[in-house]
């Protein structure tokens, strides 16, 4: 029999958990000799030792490096995680420890992947066991209150949401708003050419006017928008409040936690917003004069859903908070590649003047671009949106090869060190579009005409957690990517001695949703002649946009 004092000097005496390739011989030979005991050869050790924890022993008999072993009771490993960018320290642990490996932090099991295969086998392929989300300390009842539907628990209002989503996202919906980006576009591109330095602005105030239209019918609510999504964004962010890290906390009462005042704040203001844009799109539809929006659709179908009039406000209030962030990071993400690596900034120009001529793309140009969504796909990759990603938490234990992941683990697919798998992505902090549209890579496939697409990619989660916005996401960043390659020129800048300014690739804001920290760069239109055509699609633009025929384009010529 194996005495369980060996057991727990093995333990100790670990320095790290370390993958099967770092095990020395002695260690993998012990590792093979416990491996055929079952836990209950340790039970009457157990029972005199009432300190021991079985669970450790389990996962000692299933897989001798699945966890760290040195963390200190009640916090855990919390020590070694920075407040910021922790995401990095875990790819830092993935290298050393392997795909899969856990974290033990204030008493909760967190499994980190880093590994593409390893997320789609536990989250999409086992998604009945690892669909649920852990609660947002931060947030009064996230899990359970029918508000934020991405951060919903596993539950019959998450059901009944994520299905009338999909039915809008999936319907006329898609055909209806599929070219609101491209006229809202001539706006930013005249923006950007007056005032380079306000791009962060101009970019929000893109992405916000885009899904003010989508979501109410009216790009006027565009500002409301995006404050209360950079307000939620700080709420469910670890990195803004103590409390997403130390669940302990949320029982200290109101006058010890100013954090929950500044929380119920935020929350009643934004429920008031979303309130007053169910009301006033319900009166435009007594009124015969709604434009087309989710909201409308969500309104024309409440009867038969049974969805009261706050659910129904949140569903596509929540829809607005995420189109936002999302997508402008990425805008401000191309504007830094393109400063660093311009030689994909001319490629890509050289492909829209072979498409498209003079006049800016649109979607019906997709299949013949491959370079521009090669760019895309890059740009999600080399800097996801999402680095550190939303979290899943398990329902039931599982076993996966080999390893224990009990009931309540907090399962991480870590974004950051998935988009730097080594097999998959060569030279991963290079920006390199090539390796999608180069058949030496691993990441090629064909049809050119239709990959790359950032479809399913892995910044959009995985399994039943999935974003469900994709199509709009990917039309999206076409049409601006896109329009901003064929109007302006991005270079670095120059001081005053004519020497380029420095460009930092990996200042990022420390939230969430991930964006570059201002930066400087050099911004002009291509040409006089490309300057005066963005204010002719701007002009062509305003009388289409004010509906209800947001489905045309301007005129050519």
């Amino acid at each position: 029999m194996v005495r369980l004092d060996r057991v727990l000097d093995t333990l100790r005496r670990r320095p790290s958990s370390v993958s099967r390739q770092h095990e020395t011989p002695a260690d993998a030979e012990y590792a093979m000799h416990t491996a055929r005991y079952p836990i209950s050869t340790y039970s009457p050790f157990i029972k005199r030792h009432p300190w021991t924890d079985a669970t450790r022993l389990e996962k000692i008999r299933l897989n001798t490096w699945f966890c760290l072993p040195e963390w200190i009771p009640l916090i855990g490993r919390v020590w070694d995680i920075p407040r910021v960018h922790a995401y990095k320290r875990f790819k830092d642990w993935s290298d050393q420890y392997g795909p899969i490996f856990s974290v033990n932090i204030f008493g909760i099991n967190h499994v980190w992947l880093a590994s593409d295969r390893i997320a789609n086998d536990l989250l999409s392929r086992r998604a009945m066991k690892h669909s649920d989300r852990p609660s947002i300390n931060q947030l009064a009842d996230s899990k359970s209150e029918p508000e934020y539907l991405p951060l919903l628990g596993y539950n019959e209002h998450w059901r009944r949401q994520r299905k009338i989503v999909t039915q809008f996202m999936n319907t006329s919906s898609k055909a209806q708003f599929r070219n609101l980006p491209y006229l809202e576009l001539p706006q930013m591109l005249s923006e950007l050419i007056e005032s380079p330095d306000d791009y962060e602005l101009f970019m929000e105030n893109y992405t916000g006017r885009v899904i003010s239209r989508l979501s109410f019918g009216d790009p006027l609510h565009y500002d409301d928008i995006k404050r209360y999504s950079h307000g939620l964004l700080k709420a469910i962010s670890p990195a803004a409040y103590v409390t997403n890290i130390i669940p302990q906390l949320k029982a200290l009462p109101a006058l010890l936690s100013p954090w929950k005042r500044e929380e119920r704040a935020r929350h009643d203001e934004e429920r008031v917003f979303f309130m007053r844009m169910h009301g006033t799109v319900s009166s435009k539809m007594a009124a015969g004069t709604a434009q087309p929006s989710y909201m409308k659709e969500v309104l024309d179908n409440q009867p038969k859903s049974g969805l009261s009039d706050m659910e129904a406000a949140y569903i596509v209030g929540m829809i607005g908070l995420a189109g936002v962030l999302t997508t402008s990071s990425t805008l401000m993400t191309y504007l830094l590649a393109m400063t660093l690596y311009p030689q994909w900034q001319t490629k890509v120009q050289e492909e829209i003047d072979r498409v498209c001529g003079d006049r800016m793309p649109n979607l019906d140009d997709s299949p013949q671009m491959p370079i521009l969504r090669s760019v895309v796909m890059e740009l999600i990759r080399w800097r996801p949106i999402t680095p550190s990603s939303i979290p899943h938490e398990t329902t039931e234990d599982d076993v996966y090869d080999g390893y224990f992941i009990p009931k309540g683990t907090y399962i991480h697919p870590n974004q950051w060190a998935i988009t730097r798998e080594a097999s998959m992505y060569p030279d991963p902090e290079v920006f390199n579009p090539d390796r999608w549209l180069n058949p030496a890579y691993p990441t090629y496939k064909e049809p050119i005409t239709k990959f790359p697409s950032i479809q399913n990619y892995t910044t959009f989660g995985y399994g039943r957690r999935i974003c469900m916005g994709m199509d709009l996401v990917e039309n999206e960043f076409f049409i601006a990517i896109g329009g901003m390659a064929w109007a302006l020129n991005i270079t670095k800048k120059r001081d005053a001695m004519g020497r380029e300014i420095h460009v930092p690739q990996h200042e990022y804001s420390t939230y969430l949703i991930s964006r570059p920290k201002k930066f400087a760069f050099e911004l002009k239109p291509r040409s006089e002649k490309r300057k005066l055509q963005v204010a002719d699609y701007w002009s062509a633009a305003i009388p289409l946009l004010d509906p209800p025929v947001a489905n045309k384009i301007p005129s050519e010529e």
